[in-house]
């Protein structure tokens, strides 16, 4: 029955609409373009956002905590709403994309909840058995005013954008650089790619064993390193020792499996000592929680951007991240994450890249080469992704490969929304599973790609 369902609700929406207020009162503008009172489900919230309004038309922006707790105080709310509440709406804040977002779900929601008081009166009235067209004109009428409500507008004029592209244009002209994005430190990608750039998802996917950790790794330790960028990595599969265990074998030389059996001499132990000199040097920080969501990886990421100005992120790897909410299946769960992370990735302005495993389609092929379908579990990452990155290594599914195969892995550039696709050639260190730039006496190790034929969903073997 409709009368025994929950009104649909969004709580961590509301509490990041309302965080986002207290924390940056000249967002309240925009809210208001968007929400009501009536739009917050909660009776705290609807409260609070109440009191927010009626403090904003008193004082405009010129408010802090203090301001706000001496209002609270003033109008007899203390024991419905106390300061350590706010403080954690405070830490919950939505910003850019992300507020946006959370300001859609709440009015979403609402919209919703109209919808089922609708249908509650249209049952009423069947069962007072009234004049069906008297009924349709009451529902089409209803209907109408719901979905003007509804609707939200954002827009800039032209003119404005212009005006900020041109400088863009201006900044990259007058830098001199092949490379406006941040460098990855394989310099063919970097020249087909110019690097990670603000505010793209970029996609990093392979089957298992093709070195997806490794070579966001590599990456992330050039970008630090050599280029000064302060990065993180959200290591949701390996723990910090191993994550840093790693590093250390790529940057000394050393076998990893040496290293994890204790079978090194002094001449290794040195190698390993000045590797972790280096390395703590580097602007890296790990955050090996197993499990996190997309509102932690929002809450965190912009604590490390403003205290440690952090301006790359890097997930390991996406299909362990939890959506903010429970989905009816997978395949929505896996486009929410995707949604969220873009949306992370334009509010804070900084590139996003996370890993992705493949569905088993690849091993399927003749040739073992990736493509887009393999993501097909949910299209929203192609679609969502500014740039997607594969990696395959010919050899792994060869007994005997071909000397010119050995060593070698493919950074297979599948998707670019702002420039060419291509394959890279790189070469891979097993011992050490670490990638480098290949360098060649002869010809370009940038090759064209082709984008795949069109599969099926029943094709598709989708077992993430």
């Amino acid at each position: 029955m409709l009368t025994d369902l929950t009104p649909p609700n969004d709580e961590l929406a509301e509490r990041a609409v309302l965080g986002a207020i207290i924390a940056d009162p000249d967002t309240m503008p925009l809210v208001l373009e968007h929400l009501k009172e009536e739009d917050f489900y909660f009776e705290r919230h609807r409260l609070l956002f109440s009191l927010l309004y009626r403090l904003w038309e008193d004082k405009g922006k010129d408010w802090d905590d203090i301001v706000l707790r001496e209002y609270i105080e003033k109008k007899g709310l203390r024991d419905r709403i106390d300061m350590s509440f706010i403080y954690t709406l405070v830490e919950e804040a939505a910003g850019g994309a992300l507020l946006e977002e959370a300001i859609r779900n709440v009015k979403e929601k609402a919209g919703l909840r109209k919808l089922m008081d609708l249908s509650l009166e249209t049952l009423k009235g069947i069962k007072q058995e009234p004049d069906l067209n008297g009924l349709l004109d009451f529902l089409n009428a209803r209907l109408i005013e719901i979905s003007e409500k509804q609707m939200v507008t954002h827009y800039w004029h032209i003119r404005e954008v212009a005006s900020e592209v041109i400088e863009i244009i201006e900044k990259h002209r007058k830098q001199e650089k092949l490379i406006t994005g941040k460098a990855t430190g394989f310099l063919d990608l970097d020249t087909l790619t110019t690097g990670f750039h603000p505010s793209d998802l970029i996609i990093i996917a392979a089957r298992p064993g093709m070195g997806k950790s490794s070579f966001m790794l590599s990456t992330a330790i050039n970008m630090s390193m050599v280029e000064r960028v302060p990065v993180v990595i959200y290591s949701l599969e390996m723990s910090k020792e191993q994550l840093v265990m790693r590093a250390l074998s790529m940057l000394s030389g050393v076998p990893l499996q040496n290293i994890r059996r204790g079978f090194i001499n002094e001449d290794d132990r040195n190698r390993l000592m000045s590797a972790a000199l280096d390395l703590s040097r580097c602007e890296i920080y790990i955050d090996d929680t197993p499990t996190l969501s997309t509102t932690d990886l929002r809450v965190k990421t912009r604590k490390l951007k403003k205290e440690r100005g952090v301006q790359v992120v890097f997930i390991d790897y996406l299909q362990l991240v939890r959506p903010s909410t429970r989905r009816a299946s997978r395949q929505e769960e896996v486009a929410e994450i995707s949604r969220n992370l873009k949306a992370l990735a334009k509010e804070l302005s900084l590139p996003v890249v996370a890993l992705a495993q493949l569905s088993r389609q690849v091993e399927h092929r003749s040739d073992k080469r990736p493509q887009l379908a393999d993501l097909r579990e949910s299209g929203q990452i192609e679609q969502d992704a500014d740039l997607i990155i594969f990696i395959h290594r010919p050899e792994y599914y060869k007994k005997n490969p071909p000397p010119e195969e050995q060593g070698i892995a493919e950074i297979v550039v599948a998707k670019q929304r702002q420039g060419p696709t291509g394959i890279v050639k790189v070469a891979f260190i097993k011992e050490t599973a670490s990638f480098k730039p290949l360098r060649l006496t002869t010809g370009s190790i940038v090759e064209s790609y082709e984008p795949e034929e069109e599969f099926s969903e029943e094709e598709l073997d989708l077992d993430f």
